[in-house]
């Protein structure tokens, strides 16, 4: 405003205007000061962003990494300052020499099974649970005969994976056939992406068929979500395993407890691998 008023009134002073407009001096003239140094720095932006350009339209295959290691050595032949990384890489999406990477689509999880949408066949649950021990984390894959509550399988690994849980999933659903259990089965489980991978789909294809489930159901992963929690605070915290050897071991003999000793509250307090057995016996006979 001072400037345009100048224009009318050369002679007129910062002083004299300011007291007119009843501002405090200092301002203004901080104002006029700040007002420099802003078009003093959008200039050398300015600048910046054409020598960017020019190196950009010379190197058009090059990408912002090495157009500001180019940028770096002929900042040092000339002695003008470099522009920063960061500096380049947005200059060259703003000027469209460099677009974004187009962002990967996710892949579509599906969404949780109705309790009255699940197909008929025998429920199994596949879930892992994680041990943090003294030589790294490791991961126990636990496979669960519904009706029974029998434990079908644990199988121990280092971490997540389709392979893994495919081969899980088989180690369980051989016991099943060797006590002559060949119904079609429901496998169920979250939605981890271990679960939700094409490899395990096709795994519980084989068998029958894979509904995702979610803890808050009746009768969903609720009931394979107990038995981690037995797992974990009657039976491995109680021993402290350091190594996955030693886990391993421990899995197998938690399996035995279990499916054995263990009664079961769900059962009448009677023992799963027992429940297992006379539901095998009864498909003989019949």
């Amino acid at each position: 405003m001072y400037e345009q008023v100048r224009k009318d009134h050369p002679h007129l002073s910062l002083s004299s205007f300011a007291r007119e407009a009843d501002i405090p001096v200092w301002r203004l003239r901080d104002a006029r000061q700040q007002e420099k140094h802003r078009v003093e720095r959008e200039k050398r932006r300015c600048a910046r962003q054409e020598r960017i350009r020019e190196m950009a339209l010379h190197y058009p295959t090059c990408g912002y990494r090495r157009i500001h290691h180019l940028l770096r050595q002929e900042a040092k032949k000339t002695g003008q300052t470099c522009p920063g990384r960061h500096e380049v890489r947005l200059t060259l999406v703003e000027l469209q020499l460099s677009p974004p990477a187009a962002k990967k689509a996710r892949r579509r999880v599906p969404g949780v099974v109705p309790a009255t949408l699940w197909p008929m066949g025998r429920r199994v649950q596949i879930d892992a649970t994680r041990f943090a021990l003294r030589d790294g984390i490791s991961w126990a894959y636990i496979v669960l005969d519904v009706e029974t509550r029998a434990v079908l399988n644990v199988y121990v690994v280092r971490s997540l994976s389709a392979s893994s849980a495919v081969t899980a999933l088989r180690g369980g659903v051989e016991k099943l056939k060797k006590l002559g259990i060949e119904e079609s089965l429901v496998v169920m489980s979250d939605g981890g992406s271990d679960f939700t991978s094409h490899e395990f789909k096709a795994a519980c294809e084989e068998v029958g068929t894979w509904v995702r489930a979610k803890v808050s159901q009746l009768g969903g992963m609720c009931i394979l979500e107990r038995v981690n929690r037995t797992l974990k605070y009657e039976f491995i915290f109680r021993e402290e395993p350091q190594t996955k050897a030693e886990l391993s071991a421990l899995c197998a003999e938690f399996r035995t407890w279990y499916n054995i000793v263990r009664p079961h509250s769900a059962l009448g307090y009677g023992y799963p691998w027992a429940k297992l057995l006379e539901v095998a016996e009864s498909l003989k006979a019949a």
